[in-house]
């Protein structure tokens, strides 16, 4: 009866090493085979030291080891995985624009100029050069804003550089179509970024 009980060990070490190393590949449900491969190891080491059937024991005992492992590898993709997709979705939301411009991207803007033309139409721009920093191509989104001196807006606009290569600068025309009545505060608003974001 002692050595079906020491057996016992080995083999409940084998069963939840086996059901342990199974679990361990599917996400959520390897937490409990991380448990199972705990257990199984600590009735293996039990069932070592009560000189329990050595071959299973062993066996059981690599099991659950493997199933820790394989738990903890998996869980450690699946976070990286989900950091790398959290910080492009950050990139293209335009929560990071710190840190994408000058690092991804510059976005340098010139001087606001309203000139006349035929029929006593006005046409306003704001030059914008956007380069990219990276070594692939990337599309870029920039809302830039025109405040009034006492920090209200006046006016947002947006420049869509679309696939820009790698080491490529483009220049684009901001704020062109400037109503008459918001004309004047255009003409003395302060310029500046307000988000960029990065695909």
């Amino acid at each position: 009866m002692d050595q079906k009980k020491k057996a016992g060990l080995g083999i409940a070490s084998l069963i939840l090493g086996i059901i342990g190393t199974a679990f361990a590949f599917i996400p959520i449900i390897n937490n409990a085979a991380f448990v199972l491969g705990i257990i199984g190891l600590i009735l293996g080491i039990i069932g070592l030291i009560k000189k329990n059937k050595k071959g299973i024991t062993i066996v059981g005992l690599i099991l659950c080891i493997l199933a820790m492992v394989i738990t903890l590898a998996l869980q450690a993709s699946y976070k990286k995985t989900l950091d790398t997709a959290q910080n492009k979705l950050s990139d293209a939301s335009g929560k990071n624009t710190e840190e994408i411009l000058g690092k991804d991207v510059t976005v340098d803007l010139g001087a606001f100029t309203v000139s006349e033309e035929q029929y006593g139409m006005t046409k306003t721009s704001l030059p914008v050069t956007v380069t990219n920093l990276t070594n692939e191509s990337k599309s870029f989104s920039i809302q830039l804003e025109a405040d009034a001196s006492d920090g209200s807006r006046i006016k947002d606009d947006y420049v869509y550089a679309n696939d820009l290569g790698a080491g490529q600068k483009q220049e684009f025309d901001a704020f062109a179509y400037i109503s008459s009545d918001q004309l004047e505060a255009v003409k003395a608003a302060t310029f500046k970024i307000v988000t960029v974001s990065m695909q």
